[in-house]
């Protein structure tokens, strides 16, 4: 019989992070959402970024959802935390898998992911937006090019209407 030992690491992510004094690992890498992976009490918690105002629920319910599909965070832990905003889940806890380092390596991957949904949908904006600053000649038209008529539209000038007239 021959065994066979495979040493060092298994992957390597590279990701903006930093360690709280509390030892918990917090990810900034995303642009909408923070990131602690927290070892004392196993589990992941998501939270805006303080100078995001739109709402960002959905990137972090696709994130824990990424987590418990791929076995880390336990679906039925998944819950609102007690920090404003904040998402978290409970990290299932394994002897011979580390579970803090199967949750990075997954937050890595979802960071990256989402840069790439992110590109595309702010190329898509700004294409929307010069569509509308910048348009082409064939959409657009020069002042006076359309003749002007006193009765244009589907509200007739000098009638006023009440929606509730003639209601009891």
């Amino acid at each position: 019989m021959i065994k066979i030992k495979v040493g060092g690491p298994q992957a390597t992510v590279e990701l903006q992070a930093r360690k709280a004094l509390d030892g918990s690992l917090l990810i900034m890498d995303h642009n909408k959402i923070d990131i602690a992976v927290m070892p004392k009490q196993m589990k992941v918690t998501t939270m805006p970024k303080t100078t995001i105002s739109e709402d960002v629920y959905d990137y972090q319910d696709r994130l824990l959802e990424l987590l418990a599909d791929k076995g880390i965070v336990d679906r039925s832990s998944i819950q609102g935390g007690n920090v404003f905003r904040s998402l978290e889940g409970k990290l299932f806890e394994n002897g011979d898998i580390n579970a803090l380092q199967a949750a990075t390596f997954v937050i890595a991957e979802f960071i990256q992911l989402e840069a790439e949904h992110e590109k595309i949908a702010d190329e898509y904006e700004k294409e929307l937006e010069d569509m509308y600053t910048r348009p082409s000649d064939r959409d657009s038209t020069e002042y006076g090019e359309v003749p002007q008529y006193a009765g244009k539209g589907s509200m007739r000038p000098g009638y006023y209407y009440y929606p509730l007239r003639n209601r009891y």
